[in-house]
């Protein structure tokens, strides 16, 4: 057995199929003085720690940190990217000493991937727990409904789990930051790439009819210049996409751009296997090739991946399959099994990534000497330059005031036989 397929076997023994099947609904969302006292743990001990600013969810001995995450409902098969956050976390307070000498206190609320649940779930972390920040919180619709309390209240929100770009402008969500690129800029950069490599191609897209489907081809069609001539939208409630899949093949299209979340995909490809139909695919972040190679072909990803190598893909974050010799995959895969008995998937690699940005905003806060709210937001959005090390090579943060997503720069893969993304550039592209 490959390690790819035993990657893929227990993951779906730890996680469940459906968990695999949905992955991609990722897309899937300031004074002196601290609190109570008490004796601090060893660690790395501030510089300043005696003239440390600190006012909410900051004592001589933790950092509360709120996090919502998805755990019941039709969308806990969410759950593991918040898996990933504690697991990270755990690792830094039991490896690494905390942060600024401090343990960090990781308290999480569900927020059933509801906006009235989230809402109500952020007031409980910040009035009753007293968390010095939101971090990671994850899912669209959650977010949507944390980001206006999280502004009106200034705490900061930061490393969000969504690439809905209107969570990042910053005059409507001041404390709020996304945790990765933007939808709207993976399409841009597919577009882009259609344009290098397919200029006369008759491109059809199908896209999931809400923010993330549409956002993908709002990039998409500001820097394609070539013809679309077939769009097929989906609810993001449909069981099945048969009839949208065959008016795409009735039209003749050559390039189908897939703007969809990986719960669709996996139709996709199946269709296109079942009616001997392949065009040239397109896709963004929100799906993962080797695990919709593993459903269309039955558990037997091998099968699976005749159909779906030579999709052209966005990436911006190490693949935890193939990528099973990196040492960074291997340290997450080693952190995962160490403090959350659990596999790696790509949701845990992604809540590792918000938990290895806010431990660089703390330490970075901690060294400047102001653990305050407003202290942490400012150095938050000064994070610039750092790579999280699961992050692709030669891709870094570039936070400021203005720039409120931690990158929009991709690497445009294509996908091989064995599931392995093969860069088709030579370094990563940024979206303007």
């Amino acid at each position: 057995m490959t390690n790819v397929a035993k990657l893929l076997w227990s993951a779906r023994t730890r996680y469940g199929l459906a968990a695999l099947l949905a992955l991609g609904l990722l897309a899937l969302a300031a004074a002196c003085g601290g609190e109570e006292e008490g004796p601090a743990p060893a660690g790395t001990p501030s510089p300043q720690a005696r003239q440390l600013k600190t006012d909410v969810g900051v004592t001589d001995t933790e950092i509360r940190i709120g996090h919502t995450g998805v755990f019941s409902g039709p969308y806990a098969v969410l759950r593991p990217y918040s898996d990933g956050l504690k697991a990270y976390v755990d690792y830094v307070n039991r490896e690494r000493g905390g942060v600024c000498n401090r343990t960090i206190r990781l308290i999480t609320e569900d927020s059933q991937y509801s906006t009235t649940v989230a809402r109500q779930a952020v007031v409980k972390l910040v009035e009753q727990d007293r968390v010095l920040a939101l971090v990671g919180d994850i899912g669209t619709e959650a977010v949507l409904g944390e980001a206006p309390y999280a502004a009106e209240n200034k705490v900061p929100h930061l490393f969000v789990g969504t690439g809905a770009a209107e969570l990042a402008d910053g005059a409507k969500y001041p404390w709020t930051i996304l945790g990765g690129p933007d939808w709207v800029a993976e399409g841009q950069l597919l577009g882009e790439y259609a344009n290098d490599r397919f200029p006369n191609a008759r491109v059809g897209i199908l896209y999931q009819n809400d923010v993330l489907g549409q956002s993908f081809v709002d990039g998409f069609r500001r820097t394609f210049r070539g013809s679309i001539v077939a769009m097929q939208p989906h609810e993001p409630t449909a069981t099945d996409i048969t009839s949208q899949m065959a008016n795409l093949r009735a039209a003749n299209i050559d390039l189908l751009f897939l703007a969809t979340a990986a719960a669709f995909s996996p139709r996709a490809f199946a269709y296109m296997g079942s009616v001997g139909w392949r065009p040239q695919v397109m896709m963004p972040t929100p799906n993962y090739p080797v695990i919709i190679a593993n459903i269309i072909g039955g558990g037997d990803p091998a099968r699976g991946l005749q159909v779906v190598r030579g999709t052209i893909q966005t990436q911006y974050f190490k693949d935890v399959f193939s990528g099973a010799n990196d040492p960074a995959v291997q340290e997450h895969a080693r952190i995962m099994r160490t403090y959350a008995n659990a596999d790696p998937n790509p949701l845990t690699l992604q809540g590792q990534i918000a938990g290895e940005l806010m431990v660089e905003t703390l330490k970075r806060a901690c060294d400047a000497g102001d653990l305050t709210r407003q202290g942490v937001m400012n150095m938050a959005l000064s994070l610039r330059g750092f790579q999280p090390t699961v992050w692709v090579p030669g891709i870094t943060t570039n936070f400021s005031p203005q720039f409120r997503m931690a990158t929009r720069c991709l690497l445009i893969v294509e996908i091989q036989a064995d599931g392995s993304p093969r860069p088709l550039i030579n370094q990563p592209r940024c979206a303007s």
